[in-house]
C-alpha cells in the first residue's frame, strides 16, 4: 500500500469511526434536548454515551493521522509548505477536541447522575462545562482553518485537485461563519471534507 492509499484509508476510516459514534440511536434526542432531558438521557444511557465518546475520540485520532500524511502528496513549493502548516493547526484542533471528549467520557456521566438524583447541577462542573465548550469551539475554528488552508494548498497540484480544494476552503469559511452567527456547528461537519479528501486519494490510486 503506497502513501496515498494509506492516507486515504486513514481519512475515510476516521470519518466512519466518528459517524458510528455520532449516529448512536440511543443518543439522538440528547443532541437537541434541554439540559434536564440531556442529563437524563446521559444518566440512563451511560454505556451508550461512553461508546459514543470513545468512537468520537478514535475517529479524531485516525483522521489526524491521515491528515498528517497529506503534505507529502503535494508537489514541492508553496502548496506543500502551506499544507504542512495546515497539519500543525489540525493537530492542535484535534488535541483540543480530544481533551473535551475525555471530559465528556469521564466526568459528564457522573454529573448527569447527580443531577437526576438531586435535581441540582454540581456547582463544580459549571467551569468544566464552559472549558469543554470553549475547547470544542477552538476545534471547530482551528480545524476548519486547517482544512481551508489544505484545500488552498491542494490547488497547487496533487491528487486532491483544485475543485475539491476550493470547495473545502469555501465550506470551511461558511461553517466557521455559521459558528459565529449561531453559536454552534455539528462536529461531524469537520469530517465531511476530510472524508472527501480520503475518497479522492483512493480514487486517484
Amino acid at each position: 500500500m503506497d502513501a496515498g492509499h494509506l492516507t486515504g484509508w486513514l481519512l475515510v476510516g476516521g470519518a466512519v469511526l466518528f459517524w458510528i459514534g455520532a449516529g448512536n440511536p440511543y443518543l439522538f434526542r440528547a443532541w437537541t434536548a434541554s439540559q434536564a432531558d440531556y442529563f437524563a438521557i446521559v444518566a440512563k444511557r451511560h454505556g451508550a454515551w461512553r461508546f459514543t465518546s470513545l468512537f468520537l475520540m478514535m475517529g479524531t485520532v485516525v483522521t489526524a493521522a491521515g491528515f498528517a500524511g497529506l503534505p507529502a502528496l503535494l508537489p514541492d513549493g508553496w502548496g506543500r509548505a502551506l499544507a504542512s502548516g495546515a497539519v500543525g493547526a489540525f493537530e492542535i484542533a484535534a488535541t483540543l477536541w480530544i481533551i473535551s471528549l475525555l471530559y465528556r467520557h469521564t466526568v459528564l456521566p457522573t454529573t448527569a447522575r447527580t443531577f437526576v438524583e438531586t435535581g441540582v447541577v454540581d456547582v463544580g462542573s459549571a467551569p468544566l462545562d464552559r472549558l469543554s465548550g470553549g475547547l470544542f469551539k477552538g476545534f471547530i475554528v482551528i480545524g476548519f482553518a486547517a482544512i481551508g488552508a489544505l484545500g488552498v494548498a491542494a490547488t497547487a497540484g496533487g491528487p486532491i485537485g483544485p475543485m475539491l480544494g476550493w470547495g473545502s476552503a469555501v465550506l470551511s469559511a461558511l461553517l466557521v461563519a455559521g459558528l459565529v452567527a449561531f453559536g454552534d456547528v455539528p462536529p461531524l461537519t469537520i469530517y465531511i471534507p476530510t472524508l472527501a479528501f480520503g475518497v479522492a486519494l483512493l480514487a486517484a490510486g
